[in-house]
Parts: C-alpha cells; structure tokens; sequence
C-alpha cells in the first residue's frame, strides 16, 4: 500500500464518522500505521494536523445547517461534535473570518477547506485519457486556437492570496456584477461561453480578476475587454453532475492536479506558461463542463 492510499482510509473514515467522537490512535489503525508515522504522513500529505483537520472538517459540514435550517448554533455545535457554542463559534472564527452568526445572517460564499482525494496527486494520466476521481472525470489535451477569441466584461485587481484561500470568496462579487450588467453589453455573442481570467497586475502580489463572455471585437464603453490570441494551449476539462460541485468542489481539485501534477511531470513550470489562465466555463446546465486554459511558451 502507498504512503498516500493509507492516509486517505484515514481521510475517509473521518468523513464517514464526522459526527462521533474521533481518536488519532483509532485512525492510525484504520490506516495500519504506527501512530508516529500516521501522523507525521498525515501532516505532510493533507497540510493539516490530524486535529486540525477533523475541526475544519466539522465545520465545513456544520456550515450548511446554518442557512438551511432555524437549528440554534449551539445544537449544530453539539451534532457536529464540539462541547460548546463558544468552542464552535471560536473555530468556525478561525477558519473562515467571521461568526457562524453572522455568515447566517450574511450572504456571504465562504471557501471550505476540502475533504482531499489524496490519488489526485499521484496519478498521471496520458494526453486525452479520462481520470475518474472523486465525482468528477477530466482531461488534458492540447489545443490550438487558429482565430482570435474575444471577451468583453468586468475586472478588478485582487490579492493574489485571494484566488485560492479558505474563508470568504470575495470573487464571487465580480460574478455578480457581471451577470447584472450582462444584459446592457452589446458586443456579447449569442450563445457565448462565460470566462473568467487572471494575470498578474502591475502591483507586486496583486492579480487582475476578470469576468466576461464571448464577443466581438468591438469596444465598449465602461466595460474591459480581453483576447485570446491565436496559438497552442494545454487545457485542463472537467466535469461533474451538478454545477454546484463542479464550482465549489472540483474546480479547485482540476487546478490542483492540473498546476501541481500534470503540467509539473511533463516539465511544464510556471515560468514555462504565458502569464494568464483562463477557465471557461462551457456548460453550466446539463453535463456541466469547465475547462482550463493556459498558453506554453517554450
């Protein structure tokens, strides 16, 4: 058994008893390791101590309850395991900014941190080969683009740490600014894939976030428009059953395996890719499907 495939008996047997009272020595069992090693492979392959992990986990799972239903915050406390509101109230503080009271009272998107499919990170796949993993299939191919794809929509510069942190999603903001807005820009093409795209901003540690959808080249006043020049790209594809999950849950999965394994085992750095990503997202109905764009340059 690899390293990675007895941690995630331990990652899954967590999940499986969420709500029951967990010890570290039981799942170093359930992972047939020493309980040095357990948690030693634990901390380096999820990122997280055990402890660590089971709280944001519980969290992540109480979080629902709390928009879904009138529970009072301390019975959501009790159900999820902690001995207290406080104790929930501190941790659910700590892991995403703000009091489980006011995220109720919000209408806030808050960023979990994600149950891991620890053979994401493993398994290679050829070009054009499916990976079936953790409810989602993707797919990486290259593509060429022979005429110049534009997009016209909104922008604004953001912290580069806000692209993939836990907590408050402040990008969804800009998501909504343009599905208001959409209706008053001319140039949009009939039918057009919806994007989003990132590139580095002239202030260090900062990124420009835009939102838009297909157009034509024509400029339009008080909206930004981007191009996708032609040329070859690798594409990451990804799908799911519900396009919920395939936003909130597999799309941060994609990137991962796609920046961390794949495009790093076939020599493909950072500095090896045109400075932008885009996802387009081509299906947001049935068969919801996103695929990720990024431009080699070597």
């Amino acid at each position: 058994m690899h390293a990675w495939e007895a941690i995630q008996k331990s990652v899954d047997y967590v999940e499986e008893h969420i709500k029951e009272e967990l010890a570290i020595e039981e799942l170093a069992q359930v992972s047939y390791l020493s309980l040095y090693y357990f948690q030693k492979l634990f901390s380096r392959l999820v990122g997280k101590t055990v402890n660590e992990y089971i709280k944001a986990r519980r969290v992540a799972n109480a979080k629902p309850l709390l928009r879904s239903t009138d529970q009072r915050i301390a019975d959501i406390a009790f159900e999820y395991g902690f001995n207290s509101h406080e104790t929930f109230t501190k941790a659910f503080k700590e892991i995403y900014g703000v009091t489980p009271e006011a995220y109720r009272k919000s209408k806030l998107l808050l960023t979990d941190f994600l149950k891991p499919d620890l053979s994401i990170y493993y398994t290679l796949v050829d070009e054009g080969v499916p990976l079936m993993v953790d409810d989602m299939v993707l797919e990486v191919n290259q593509l060429t683009i022979k005429e110049t794809e534009y997009y016209t929509g909104v922008s604004k510069q953001i912290d580069s740490s806000e692209m993939n942190g836990v907590g408050v999603n402040t990008l969804i903001d800009l998501w909504d600014e343009f599905h208001e807005k959409k209706e008053t820009i001319p140039n949009l093409l009939k039918d057009g894939v919806a994007i989003d795209y990132f590139t580095t901003a002239e202030t260090p540690g900062k990124v420009l976030y835009f939102v838009g959808g297909s157009s034509d080249d024509s400029q339009v006043e008080g909206f930004k428009q981007i191009k996708l020049d032609p040329g070859a790209f690798y594409v990451c594809t990804f799908e799911a059953e519900n396009f919920t999950y395939l936003v909130e849950d597999a799309l941060y999965k994609a990137n991962n395996y796609f920046f961390e394994t794949w495009l790093k085992r076939h020599g493909v750095e950072m500095e090896n890719m045109a400075p932008f990503l885009i996802q387009k997202y081509v299906n947001v109905t049935d068969d919801p499907k996103i695929e990720i764009w990024i431009k080699p340059i070597k």
